[in-house]
């Protein structure tokens, strides 16, 4: 089957599945946003102390985030190969397994609150930051076990309703926070702690959502997933778990990598920290809609390899790979050509705006090469295939991409060497770029060698008559 045709088959396919997907992740995104526009009125100090908890929280809620991500794995396989057994027990093992790190990583999360001190930031600063980042810690259980719900519907292809009450939920993140941050509808007025006592109340309201929904939509009439009681199974929790910590740890990764960066460019000066930040945030809002179709391109080729069907599959892996490719162009097309737009929507100063431009223009490349980047990648969790992926990619960020980076950006060298470049903040993100290049490079020959290949968990598969 050409190119086209394959392009042509799938859309209609994955379209359906990407397009909520999209809308509930710009939704997460429109919750983080609140929360900063929302604190930014209690002051510098309160945005700070935030921002301070944020880098500290977010890294956890990302390895938990794709831990439990490897039930979509185990429920579209099941899914595609009609094995409806098979989707409730693993969503049952998922749910124990959010049982037992919920509450693990509220208490580590606890414990690093009381540390926030050690980066010798301002005293009043660090306290407030880890009394919010205690306050956020009492929602990672309730977090982990609404994740499994979510999952459960989105890997049999039930994506609307989760988006619907995504978008809900943002109005509810709104009235807890001008509760509990400001005093509102009777509530005690808690400031910045009180923007983690409204996630908290917030993931509580989303998890008896999609309770309710499992519990109760017509679509699940006869085979309720609460039904029967499942005992926990040591050996299928262990598979879910070995299949979701790569992943979890490749999501906690690159988003430590930006840390590292944000870290040695803050050295540059202001303007430097305020372009690159800006650069990063537009990145986020951009990378997003790759990143839903990375999912939707997961749910569909896992539903596929569990029906078995050699053929269909491989005709839908081309398709993605194509969509990937022009997914990420109009994301690139729109980078330049909005290019100061972008830069000026978040910064008003008139030194940061050239920089920032600057940036952009590499950002835009690095969105193409990032777009078929989460591609592969979804494909390759289609089909359960996610530790090779990650050391490909952890090692070429650390291993390639700080160290370029450093180099690019004329840093200073040791032993007295001169610098052999002076790109400055742009010399970070060719850095970057470069490195997520060759792990598109490496995950498209995986790729090939696991849908193609001769060894490949994809040429056992049956073709239909």
């Amino acid at each position: 089957m050409t190119v086209l045709k394959a392009l042509r088959s799938e859309a209609p396919k994955l379209l359906p599945l990407f397009l909520p997907i999209v809308v509930s992740q710009y939704a997460a995104i429109a919750s983080g946003v609140l929360d900063s526009a929302m604190a930014g009125s209690l002051g510098s100090l309160a945005l700070a102390s935030i921002a301070v908890g944020v880098a500290l929280w977010v890294p956890v809620k990302m390895f938990i985030l794709g831990l439990l991500y490897g039930l979509i794995v185990f429920v579209s396989q099941a899914f595609g190969a009609g094995d409806r057994e098979g989707v409730e027990s693993a969503t049952w093992q998922s749910l124990y397994l959010a049982l037992i790190v919920g509450p693990l990583a509220g208490l580590a999360l606890h414990v690093a609150a009381g540390q926030v001190g050690m980066f010798g930031m301002d005293s009043e600063m660090a306290g407030l930051a880890g009394r919010y980042v205690r306050a956020e810690a009492w929602g990672l259980p309730v977090l982990c076990l609404m994740l499994p719900l979510r999952f459960y519907c989105e890997g049999q292809k039930i994506v609307v309703p989760v988006t619907v009450m995504s978008v809900l939920i943002i109005g509810v993140k709104a009235l807890f926070n001008y509760g509990f941050m400001f005093g509102g509808l009777g509530l005690p007025e808690l400031g910045v702690v009180g923007c983690g006592v409204a996630t908290v109340c917030t993931n509580v309201c989303f998890l008896a959502l999609l309770a309710g929904y499992v519990c109760l939509a017509p679509r699940f009439a006869g085979r309720r997933l609460f039904a029967a009681w499942r005992r926990p199974d040591p050996a299928a929790l262990a598979r879910i778990a070995r299949t979701g910590a790569p992943i979890g740890l490749c999501f906690m990764s690159e988003f430590l990598v930006f840390s590292v960066m944000t870290m040695f460019i803050s050295r540059q000066g202001a303007v430097a920290a305020a372009a690159h930040q800006v650069a990063f945030n537009c990145m986020i809002l951009f990378f997003s809609a790759a990143v839903a179709f990375a999912g939707a391109a997961c749910i569909r080729v896992g539903n596929l390899y569990g029906g078995g069907d050699k053929a269909a599959l491989r005709t839908s892996v081309t398709g993605i790979a194509v969509m990937s490719a022009l997914i990420g162009c109009v994301l690139m097309a729109g980078m330049i050509l909005n290019d100061e737009a972008l830069a000026a929507a978040f910064i008003g100063d008139a030194a940061v705006i050239p920089l920032t431009v600057a940036i952009l223009h590499v950002v835009a490349l690095f969105q193409v090469i990032d777009a078929m980047q989460v591609g592969l990648n979804g494909m390759l969790r289609g089909i359960g295939d996610v530790g090779a992926p990650f050391v490909m990619t952890t090692a070429a960020y650390w291993l390639v991409g700080i160290p370029l980076g450093y180099l690019l950006s004329g840093a200073p060298l040791p032993l007295g060497l001169a610098p052999l470049a002076g790109f400055g903040v742009v010399g970070w993100w060719m850095g970057i770029t470069v490195a997520l290049l060759l792990v598109t490079l490496l995950l498209g020959l995986r790729v090939r060698a696991m849908f193609w290949g001769a060894a490949g968990p994809v040429e056992a598969l049956r073709v239909p008559a």
